[in-house]
């Protein structure tokens, strides 16, 4: 059995003293005085009722830049029968539903800027802490017909006991006016601090909000897309959906995304999905910072 060489041993302990915390997503990040106060209002209101709503998320500009680059994804969403060939269905969710594009940083760059919004990154870190990073992105987008989802929470897979800190923040991003008879979210205010299971029967609120606008939520929230009764409009969504950084992602963003696209992405867009150290030490290669190891092996 051969003995290290010498060099390498050296390189692994400086490898191992060098090990600290990594920087947060939002270091660096500065909002003037009327956006931190939207960031600490909306924060505010996710610990107490469950969500928040920001107008004028995005410009006028940029959401017309959004429409017209996810053109081509929208086009790729559509509708199924809930029910499946032997007559069942999911729990909660009934009739016509609308199919969901996933995986958006594998297809588009049209939304690479909106993941890494100050105002986005700072509110999630208000609601999750610093250890969070970007699970899953879609786009959605019910037609006219489309029924009504079942009341739902988006943090049920973790198995783990309730009460507890929130695990994912979640948000919607309106493309299209929200609005009653399109199908805007509903909402079930107060129930991310309850413990009893889901029903189809509380009573709700509906997240109408105009374009443009962002709605962020706790992922224990109980909340449904509403049924689309309008005769010809559609309501298109951005959604990002954020755990805290030691969970699993419900996408597999490692493997869905090409390497020659995870090498052009911006670095906080990379940290974000997941080329990211927790604390010291997880998610890390070897001792090494994994979006360094990443690059540095990135032909290999």
């Amino acid at each position: 059995m051969s003995k290290k060489d010498g060099s390498d041993v050296v390189d692994f302990i400086e490898r191992v003293n060098s090990l600290k915390p990594p920087r947060p997503l939002t270091d660096g990040l500065e909002l003037d005085q009327p956006d931190s106060v939207r960031v600490k209002t909306a924060i505010q209101e996710v610990d107490r009722q469950g969500y928040s709503i920001l107008r004028d998320f995005l410009s006028e500009q940029e959401l017309s830049d959004v429409r017209d680059r996810m053109a081509p994804i929208f086009e790729l969403t559509g509708n199924r029968n809930a029910k499946d060939s032997r007559g069942s269905h999911r729990k909660g969710y009934y009739g016509v539903q609308t199919v969901h594009v996933h995986n958006l940083f594998a297809k588009t760059r049209a939304v690479d800027d909106v993941a890494t919004n100050p105002l986005l990154l700072l509110i999630i870190e208000g609601v999750l802490g610093p250890l969070f990073q970007l699970s899953v992105a879609t786009a959605m987008c019910p037609d006219p017909g489309v029924d009504p989802q079942g009341f739902h929470q988006d943090d049920g897979h973790y198995p783990l006991p309730r009460p507890r800190p929130p695990f994912i923040a979640n948000t919607l991003i309106a493309i299209d006016d929200f609005t009653e008879s399109n199908g805007a979210t509903r909402l079930v205010p107060g129930s991310h601090r309850w413990t009893h299971p889901v029903n189809q029967d509380e009573e709700f609120v509906i997240a109408e909000m105009p374009a443009g606008s962002l709605l962020v939520f706790d992922g224990a929230l109980w909340h449904a897309g509403g049924g689309n009764s309008s005769d010809d409009k559609r309501r298109r969504s951005i959604n990002f959906n954020f755990n805290l950084s030691w969970l699993r992602q419900q996408e597999n963003q490692y493997v869905g995304i090409p390497r020659h696209v995870w090498l052009s992405l911006p670095e906080k867009l990379q940290r974000l999905l997941g080329f990211q150290k927790v604390n010291f030490l997880y998610g890390s290669v070897d001792y090494t910072d994994p979006l360094v190891y990443f690059k540095e092996h990135s032909d290999s």
